[in-house]
């Protein structure tokens, strides 16, 4: 808030109110899309997801039997069945390290700490509706935000590239939206 105490107080509290606003939408939307645990939302968490995925008693043979399922092919001559069969066994090794980079990626977040905090957070938040509620006063940063999001974008690419066979370059599509609105707001 240092960057605030040339303005007029009144434009202060404006600016630090839309800020709370951003953070608490922020919050609140994350904490449901993410830990909604609820049976009457028609919504399927990524909670729920993740619980299931990091279940030990979890067997994802319906989600291997997709992941290495190859793709169809015109069979030219008697040669198919060992490529099949090495294009399945290359698969399954992929499906396991992939599988296994998910499961961290979920268990680093929830145990964390993070969790906790943003279901803190947003339980405060909504607490005082009035906006009353002082998020830093609270000890609450911004941070939490910045590293439940980065949790999520690791557990987003893994789950893309389990579910989807298929990575896509994210910090590279990161770049050229960066560039694109730092272009735009430079104008």
């Amino acid at each position: 808030h240092e960057s605030l105490k040339s303005l007029e107080p009144q434009v202060q509290r404006s600016i630090l109110v839309i800020q709370d606003t951003m953070y608490t939408s922020l919050i609140v939307e994350t904490h449901a899309w993410l830990f909604d645990k609820s049976n009457k939302s028609s919504n399927f968490s990524l909670h729920q997801l993740l619980n299931l995925l990091v279940d030990r008693n979890f067997q994802p043979k319906y989600l291997l039997a997709e992941y290495v399922q190859p793709p169809k092919t015109i069979v030219l001559s008697g040669q198919s069945s060992v490529w099949h069969e090495k294009y399945i066994e290359d698969r399954k090794l992929e499906f396991n390290e992939s599988f296994s980079v998910c499961v961290t990626c979920i268990n680093a977040l929830l145990s964390s700490g993070l969790v906790d905090r943003v279901k803190l957070l947003r339980d405060s938040l909504l607490v005082h509706k009035g906006g009353d509620y002082d998020v830093a006063g609270n000890g609450h940063t911004i941070q939490d935000v910045f590293s439940l999001l980065s949790h999520m974008k690791a557990i987003l690419v893994s789950l893309n590239k389990l579910l989807q066979r298929i990575s896509y370059p994210i910090s590279e599509s990161e770049k050229s939206a960066r560039a694109s609105a730092e272009k735009f707001w430079n104008r």
